[in-house]
C-alpha cells in the first residue's frame, strides 16, 4: 500500500501551488461560465431564473462540503508536517462516515421537500430538487477527499478533480438541454459532475496506510476546529447567495433571471482568486503549526486578489454592454450599468475572505462571526429593502466595505497584540 504524501513547502511553494490553481480554475471557471452562459440564451430569462437557483442551492449546501474540506485539510496538513500517514487515513475514514449521514440527511431535506421548494420559489417543476438531492452525499464525501489533497499541497490531482466536475457538467448539462430536458437535464449533470469529482478526488487517496482508528483526543480537536469553519462558510454562503434568493422570491421572473445574469458575470472576481486561497489556508497551517514566519503571505494573498479582481471591475466598468451582449445578449442589456458595481462589492469580499481565511488558518476565529454577523445583516436588509436591482446592489457594497476595514483593524490590533 502507498503512504499518504508528506509535503515539506518551501518559500515557493505558495505561488506555484497558486500558480497551478489559477491555471486550473481558470479553465475550470471559463467551462462553468460557458455552461450558464450557454444556458442563458438557450432558456431565456425566466426558465434561466429557475436554473440559476438549483446553482445557487447547490453552492449553499456545499457549505457542508466546504467545512469537510477546509477541517480535513487543516488536520492532513499538520499531520504531514508531522510525517503522520496513519492519522491522515484515521481522519479520512472518520469524517468520511460524517459526510455520508450529513449528505443523506440533506437529501431526504431537498428531494423529500421538493414540492414545497417548488411553490416556494415558484419554480416550472419539483424534479431539479429531487435531482440535486439524490447527488448532495456524493459530494459530501468528497469534500474529505479533496481536502486530504489540499492539505499535502497536491495541487495537480485537487485542480484536476475541479477541471472533472466542470467537464462533466458541461458536456452532460448542454447535452440534455439540446436534447429537449431545459432545467432538468441541465441540473442532472450537475448531479453527475458530483459522481466525477468524486472519483477523481477519492483516486488520489485509497491505499493509504491504515494502522489504527482516530483517537478521542483528535476527534475532539477536529470538533472544535470545525466549529469556526461551519461558520465562516454560513457566512460565505449567507453573503455570496442570499441575494439570489430573495430576488429570486420577490421580483417577477424575467427580473430574477436578469439579476441571476448580473452575479454570474460579477462573481467572477470571487471564482478567478479562490485559488489563491486555497493554496494560502495549508501552507500557513503548516508554517504555523512549525513556528515558523507565515505573516507575509497575508499580504501576498492580499496583493494577488487585489491585482486581479481590480482588473476584472475596470473591465466592467469600461466595457459594459459589451461584455454583458458577448456574454448573454440583447435580452440581459438592461444589467449592463449595474455590472461594475456587482463586481466590486464582490472584490471587496474577496479581500475580506482573504483576511478571514487566514486567521482561520492560524486557529484565530474571531473573523468568522464578523463574516457571519455581515451575512445576517446582507439577509435582513435585503428582505426589507428590494425596491430595485440596483438598491440591492448597493447595499452589497456598503456592507462588504464596512466587513473588510472591521477585518483588517482587527487582524492589524491582533498582530500588534502578538508583537
Amino acid at each position: 500500500m502507498s503512504q499518504a504524501v508528506e509535503v515539506r513547502p518551501n518559500n515557493r511553494a505558495f505561488l506555484s501551488g497558486a500558480t497551478v490553481l489559477f491555471i486550473s480554475m481558470t479553465v475550470v471557471n471559463a467551462g462553468n461560465y460557458l455552461y450558464n452562459l450557454i444556458l442563458g440564451r438557450w432558456l431565456g430569462p425566466a426558465a434561466f431564473a429557475d436554473l440559476s437557483l438549483i446553482v445557487t442551492l447547490m453552492l449553499m449546501v456545499t457549505f457542508v462540503t466546504a467545512t469537510f474540506q477546509l477541517t480535513t485539510a487543516k488536520f492532513a496538513a499538520g499531520y504531514s508536517a508531522e510525517n503522520a500517514p496513519a492519522d491522515i487515513t484515521a481522519m479520512r475514514d472518520w469524517l468520511g462516515r460524517l459526510a455520508w449521514i450529513g449528505g443523506i440527511v440533506v437529501m431526504v431535506i431537498i428531494a423529500g421537500g421538493s414540492t414545497v421548494w417548488r411553490d416556494f420559489f415558484n419554480t416550472a417543476s419539483a424534479w431539479p430538487f429531487v435531482l440535486l438531492g439524490v447527488g448532495i452525499p456524493v459530494y459530501f464525501a468528497q469534500g474529505v477527499d479533496r481536502g486530504i489533497l489540499q492539505g499535502q499541497t497536491r495541487f495537480g490531482l485537487l485542480a484536476w478533480s475541479y477541471v472533472v466536475e466542470m467537464l462533466v457538467r458541461l458536456g452532460v448539462g448542454l447535452g440534455l438541454v439540446a436534447l429537449g430536458f431545459s432545467v432538468i437535464g441541465a441540473t442532472l449533470g450537475i448531479t453527475l459532475s458530483f459522481v466525477g469529482t468524486w472519483i477523481i478526488a477519492r483516486s488520489g487517496v485509497v491505499g493509504m496506510i491504515k494502522e489504527k482508528g482516530i483517537s478521542a483526543e483528535a476527534r475532539k480537536a477536529i470538533t472544535l476546529f470545525a466549529w469556526p469553519v461551519i461558520i465562516v462558510q454560513v457566512s460565505q454562503i449567507l453573503i455570496n447567495n442570499s441575494d439570489i434568493l430573495i430576488v429570486k422570491r420577490f421580483f417577477p421572473p424575467e427580473r430574477a433571471g436578469l439579476y441571476a445574469a448580473l452575479a454570474l458575470i460579477g462573481r467572477v472576481v470571487f471564482f478567478a482568486t479562490w485559488s489563491v486561497v486555497t493554496t494560502l489556508f495549508p501552507i500557513v497551517a503548516q508554517k504555523h503549526q512549525k513556528q515558523e514566519s507565515h505573516r507575509h503571505l497575508l499580504w501576498v494573498g492580499l496583493g494577488l486578489v487585489l491585482a486581479v479582481s481590480a482588473g476584472i471591475v475596470g473591465a466592467t466598468l469600461l466595457f459594459p454592454e459589451l461584455i454583458v451582449n458577448i456574454l448573454f445578449g440583447d435580452a440581459y442589456l438592461e444589467i449592463a450599468p449595474l455590472l461594475w458595481l456587482y463586481a466590486l462589492a464582490t472584490m471587496l469580499y474577496a479581500l475580506a475572505n482573504v483576511v478571514v481565511n487566514y486567521r482561520l488558518s492560524i486557529d484565530s476565529h474571531a473573523g468568522t462571526y464578523f463574516a457571519t454577523v455581515a451575512g445576517v445583516i446582507q439577509v435582513g436588509m435585503l428582505w426589507l429593502f428590494h425596491d430595485s436591482l440596483r438598491q440591492v446592489v448597493v447595499l452589497q457594497i456598503g456592507l462588504m466595505s464596512v466587513l473588510l476595514v472591521v477585518l483588517l483593524i482587527w487582524d492589524r490590533l491582533t498582530a500588534m497584540r502578538k508583537t
